[in-house]
């Protein structure tokens, strides 16, 4: 379903009250999908609850901060700086496993990308929703690579222990928001307009740079995931409160994969102790949303695109 069918359409009027400014991503939309009382609590009432025991969160964060640093280096090197300046840039050399991350980076980084037109950590939004109801879709993009006419390659830079399946992967969110928003928002970028079958999604392991997942696009993928975001959608702003949000199904497979890497997990009576990172092969899979920043996109950092 495009923009333009989806403002076609109509939403609930009197379910979950958002401020109009916000911007949806697909990590709200993945709150909601695995556990809709996540969403409830993360981005609807944006609780700051509870507490998580303090080394377990210390090594997640540890694992967020070395990720944010590679991605900045990253950031500096497609700019144009210097491989040799690159860690001085950041005020210091380089200790592991960064130096590791980034020597994969310079001898690994796909070799095939376009090069006429490069964009760097760009934030697109789109229209999201109906003709009664109008949020955003945003998405930030670590890289993405695009020949006039020709083709478009999405990058996103993985810092995992392992590489996470391909299986894994297309299930996500990420893999149907990204290339979703950037095909809705081509006409208003240099290169666009530009239809689904130019666009590939490339997911590259700085623990596995010779095992990137890549998923190609096409006008089938793209009308489906239109479909699949605007029914979520509808489903989350059909609810009204807590009771409408529902914790997901209380199993040993979702204690273990979902409920024991949630900071909700306790005020959910889904047991006290944090899950163990050493388990996880992707952080990705704790849920640990930074409270202060729950909407995650403000204004000012959306690329307001005309339509």
């Amino acid at each position: 379903m495009t923009n333009r069918e989806q403002e076609s359409t109509q939403l609930p009027e009197s379910g979950l009250d958002l401020p109009d400014t916000f911007a949806f991503s697909q990590s709200s939309l993945q709150a909601f999908e695995e556990c809709p009382r996540r969403f409830w609590l993360a981005y609807a009432q944006q609780l700051p609850w509870p507490a998580v025991e303090a080394a377990p969160i210390q090594d997640f964060e540890m694992l967020m901060r070395l990720g944010s640093t590679f991605h900045r280096l990253v950031e500096r090197a497609e700019t144009g700086i210097a491989i040799a300046d690159v860690a001085q840039t950041m005020g210091k050399g380089l200790e592991p496993p960064l130096d590791g991350w980034f020597h994969a980076y310079q001898q690994y980084r796909p070799a095939d990308l376009p090069t006429e037109y490069v964009e760097i950590e760009r934030v697109l939004s789109i229209p999201f929703g109906a003709a009664n109801r109008q949020f955003r879709l945003a998405a930030k993009y670590d890289l993405i690579a695009a020949e006039q006419d020709g083709a478009v390659a999405i990058v996103d830079w993985k810092t995992n222990r392992k590489r996470t399946e391909p299986a894994t992967l297309n299930r996500r969110l990420q893999t149907v928001v990204y290339p979703y928003v950037l095909v809705e928002a081509s006409k208003a970028l240099p290169f666009g307009p530009i239809q689904p079958e130019q666009v590939e999604m490339i997911y590259w392991f700085a623990n596995a740079p010779l095992q990137p997942v890549r998923f190609r696009y096409d006008s089938a993928q793209h009308a489906a995931n239109g479909d699949r975001l605007h029914a979520l959608l509808t489903a989350i702003l059909a609810g009204q409160n807590e009771v409408d949000f529902p914790k997901v199904l209380d199993t040993e497979a979702n204690r273990k994969r979902l409920c024991n890497y949630c900071i909700y997990r306790s005020r959910c009576n889904r047991g006290m102790a944090a899950g163990d990172l050493n388990a996880l092969d992707d952080a990705e899979e704790f849920f640990a949303v930074d409270i202060e920043d729950a909407l995650e996109f403000t204004l000012d950092d959306i690329a307001e695109l005309a339509f």
